[in-house]
């Protein structure tokens, strides 16, 4: 039995932006640092991105419902078993350690699609395809710090260049002073 995966844009694009250069490990980064969800940083770029309005409190507060059940306690303890299975388990072998490693990654990237199917159907808004990519770059970095905000997180170099990266891959044709200019209003939050 298989699992059913409805069409998703944000699945798709969130495969396509994590899946460019330094972005994996930025978002990891952040996740690690604040203990915050890589799902809803992502719904943050993709509701900017396509020009929906910046998320209020109650639009944040629907993902997050989603993100506290789903994935702390479904995708984050598939990845904890996934990151045991890095460590020796004798006698059982490494070789089949990794195999077993290798199938568990497929179902936290399983319950990774899953959840943003959930995160998506939370979407209330419609987007507005006319807006200006400046304007788009501005409602993501909106986004990631109302969800900053929200996390009581306080952000150091590390955590600002590491937002530079997820927003210039968000954005690959957006020029440097635009980009620059946008940091520096995130950096303000």
């Amino acid at each position: 039995m298989s699992l059913v995966f409805e069409e998703c844009p944000f699945w798709d694009f969130s495969l396509q932006v994590y899946g460019r250069e330094g972005v994996s490990k930025a978002c990891i980064n952040l996740q690690d640092r604040h203990i915050l969800d890589v799902n809803i940083i992502l719904l943050s770029m993709w509701l900017g991105h396509n020009g929906h309005p910046v998320m209020d409190h109650n639009a944040l507060t629907r993902a997050l419902d989603v993100s506290r059940r789903w994935n702390k306690d479904v995708v984050c303890g598939i990845r904890a078993v996934r990151l045991a299975l890095k460590d020796d388990f004798s006698p059982i072998s490494a070789e089949n350690c990794e195999i077993l490693r290798k199938n568990i990654l497929s179902l936290e990237i399983e319950g990774e699609h899953l959840e943003h199917m959930a995160l998506a159907s939370t979407v209330q808004s419609e987007p507005n395809p006319k807006l200006e990519p400046s304007l788009r770059l501005a409602i993501c970095t909106a986004n990631l710090g109302l969800y900053l905000t929200v996390l009581e997180a306080k952000l150091g170099e590390e955590d600002y260049a590491d937002v530079r990266v997820i927003l210039s891959s968000t954005f690959p044709d957006l020029d440097e002073e635009v980009l620059e200019s946008a940091m520096q209003s995130f950096s303000a939050i």
